[in-house]
């Protein structure tokens, strides 16, 4: 499932499949399908690359692989970003991706995730709380409501600062008991709880502010920043040592191209700074 208005920048290919600067929204729009919020999110976000470094590995994992052989250059970049799209979920499951272009279609199966534990140093403000251990991720997330941000994963814990309905935030990671912690430039600012943000997706808040897609380049839409008014250089930060918890998962994959059907199971994991890959 296609569409013709999507993400630019989202698709930094030059870790495995070649570079592409400053692509417009057309080009982009003719590779990637409809494939969710979390892969749209990151798709404006400067200080944000990991997803681009996600979805590159994965194409270049698809066209150096059996599977991706009979797939062009677009279709493996759409793959490859519904691929990251599938890892990004909590639970196993079954996602399809299809495209408009080729008549190319695949199956993702993804697997329950495992976790393995490991020691990570962080920033954060003086005024936050450390946590013993959270499960990685690095995505962008849009408040739903006016939110209070605390200074642990929990009510109980003073306010550190407030966010708008609609500001664009970055998780770094997820505690146990469901609170986000958020990051602006590598230094943790608090916790929010998941259950009041959602995914962030540049082009449907592009098309609900009656912004022209036809008009604009998606990475320079404007976005509501959270945490816009904070000067790190003027506030005083610690470091502290988490547990990491960094997921790998069984991923087994079935591409249907006019040349017949390609099978493979392979193994993702995260990197150390949240970042699936592949094989």
């Amino acid at each position: 499932m296609q569409t013709k208005t999507l993400v630019p920048s989202l698709l930094a290919v030059a870790l495995a499949a070649g570079c592409q600067s400053n692509p417009s929204k057309e080009d982009w729009g003719a590779t990637l399908g409809a494939i969710g919020g979390a892969v749209l999110g990151a798709a404006v976000a400067g200080d944000n690359k990991w997803l681009g470094a996600a979805i590159g590995g994965a194409a270049g994992y698809y066209a150096g692989r059996a599977i991706g052989r009979h797939l062009d250059e677009q279709d493996r970049k759409a793959l490859a970003a519904s691929t990251v799209e599938a890892l990004e979920q909590e639970n196993a499951g079954v996602a399809s991706w299809n495209s408009d272009r080729s008549g190319a279609s695949a199956e993702i199966k993804t697997g329950e995730i495992s976790y393995q534990s490991e020691p990570k140093q962080i920033k954060r403000l003086s005024t936050v709380e450390a946590v013993p251990s959270i499960k990685l991720e690095n995505r962008q997330y849009e408040t739903t409501s006016a939110l209070r941000v605390r200074a642990g994963p929990g009510t109980r814990y003073g306010i550190i600062t407030t966010l708008d309905t609609g500001d664009v935030v970055t998780s770094a990671g997820r505690t146990d008991n469901g609170w986000l912690m958020l990051a602006k430039q590598g230094v943790t600012m608090g916790y929010v709880h998941g259950d009041y943000v959602q995914p962030y997706n540049p082009v449907e808040a592009a098309q609900a502010r009656g912004i022209d897609l036809d008009s604009e380049q998606v990475e320079t839409l404007p976005k509501q920043e959270g945490f816009a008014g904070i000067d790190l250089d003027a506030v005083e930060t610690s470091s502290s040592t988490v547990t990491a918890q960094r997921g790998c998962r069984e991923v087994e994959i079935s591409v249907n191209t006019d040349q017949g059907t390609e099978q493979e199971t392979t193994q993702a994991c995260q990197k150390p700074d949240g970042v699936w890959e592949l094989g």
